[in-house]
């Protein structure tokens, strides 16, 4: 089994097999499976945390606010790490940078268990955390295309984005009954278990560092090497090096420059997608509805449905359809929010949930698809989906107290109906040239 590529000179192409004792029909490879195991636990072990931040900070006689802003500091640390995370893969190799990422998230809990000073603790707690969630979630996600055979990327991730979204779904609910139920320190040892059980699928599936040797050879076919040779195919030499390398340079600059613009443009929908789901998890369906919870519950499971199938169909169907169709899917459900009640809502907010599952899996499949290596792609779209959730509680507190829950739904639509015009514009243009 080998590792996939965290760098900008040697790529893995986009589906490769990581182990050749597999054949091309393969989908759920040992690879992928033991990558699946370790990003549930993995998952599940952040949302224990995420949702039960506040909840700790009361405990320990700290107020409402305090706990909110902790959680803000983990949620910066989870988004400002994940740029480095490609580093850390490439340093370490899969196998040491996933090591890490579960250390940091075990050394917060560590902390949180033993400093005195409340404050100090989740404070340390949050930010070991964070930044460990951060490298595992762009490592995993990186991960998941040289897992499984080509032609079968699209299932794969849904695979992986359906579970993980389930232990997201399950873990932040199952976090504030244990905090409840049981003492603070009982719930740390609990998390710990947790990230314990994720590592036996890291020491056997998942590989650690490569040969220098095989990294620059390229070993065999199923890795290529990139690093004497531009976008046209040609092999630089000593005998022209000198007038071609900083024009090639230029070039590549230009052309990665020119990638990520394109890719802030294609994964906007669900950027605002993400804004979306935060602001109905955050702030429920509407002011003053009894039994929110279930309302928000019925949605995310709804978008694990939502992501499961279309990863499944996303190697059949054009990923960039089933993005519209999930944009639409969310727009159709807040617009039906504004204007019902009861049941109808409940339908609503499933309505909404199988288009942000429909969102989430077609822009990863996008997203890979766009951009030169998964390392990118996983920067990329980890950091919308979490820069997402954080605009959501800015937009929830200034939208729900100023204009009302039914005008930032109707905002929310027009938004998404602007972004996937905007996305739509670019693949056209794509398409032209």
């Amino acid at each position: 089994m080998r590792e996939p590529d965290f760098g900008p000179e040697r790529s893995v192409p986009y589906g490769q097999i990581m182990s050749s004792d597999r054949s091309d029909a393969s989908t759920f490879t040992p690879a992928l499976l033991g990558l699946v195991w370790t990003a549930m636990f993995g998952f599940s072990a952040f949302f224990f945390s995420y949702s039960t931040m506040v909840s700790i900070a009361s405990i320990n006689g700290l107020s409402t606010v305090t706990g909110g802003s902790v959680l803000t500091t983990m949620m910066i640390g989870v988004i400002a790490v994940q740029p480095v995370a490609p580093w850390a893969g490439r340093v370490l190799g899969l196998k040491g940078a996933l090591f890490l990422a579960l250390g940091l998230q075990l050394l917060g809990q560590i902390l949180g268990l033993i400093v005195s000073a409340p404050l100090l603790g989740l404070v340390l707690a949050g930010l070991c955390g964070g930044v460990g969630f951060g490298l595992f979630v762009v490592l995993a996600n990186a991960a998941v295309p040289a897992t499984t055979s080509p032609g079968r990327i699209g299932k794969a991730l849904g695979i992986f984005g359906g579970i993980t979204s389930l232990a997201a779904a399950l873990g932040a609910p199952l976090g504030l009954w244990l905090v409840g139920t049981v003492p603070v320190w009982t719930f740390r040892v609990i998390v710990c278990a947790s990230l314990l059980l994720a590592v036996p699928t890291v020491i056997k599936y998942l590989p650690g560092r490569e040969p220098q040797n095989a990294a620059e050879t390229g070993g065999d076919s199923d890795v290529t090497v990139r690093s004497g040779t531009d976008s046209t195919g040609s092999t630089g030499s000593s005998d022209n090096a000198d007038g071609t390398d900083g024009h090639l340079s230029r070039r590549r600059r230009v052309r990665s420059i020119g990638e990520v613009l394109g890719l802030i443009v294609m994964l906007s929908p669900f950027l605002v997608g993400m804004v979306v789901f935060g602001l109905i998890v955050g702030f429920g369906p509407r002011d003053g509805v009894a039994g929110a919870a279930l309302f928000i519950g019925a949605m995310q499971v709804s978008a694990v449905i939502g992501r499961f199938v279309a990863g499944a169909i996303a190697d059949k169907f054009s990923p960039f359809a089933l993005n519209l169709l999930g944009l639409g899917l969310a727009v159709i459900g807040l617009v039906v929010t504004v204007f019902v009640f009861g049941g109808l809502l409940f339908l609503a907010m499933m309505i909404i949930g199988l288009g942000l599952g429909t969102l989430q899996s077609a822009s990863l499949v996008m997203a890979f698809s766009t951009v030169s290596t998964p390392a990118k792609a996983s920067v990329a779209w980890n950091m919308n989906f979490d820069i997402g959730l954080a605009i959501a509680g800015v937009l929830g507190g200034l939208g729900f107290t100023y204009l009302g829950d039914s005008v930032t739904f109707l905002l929310c639509a027009f938004l998404l109906l602007f972004t996937g015009v905007l996305s739509l514009i670019l693949q056209s243009l794509r398409r032209s040239t």
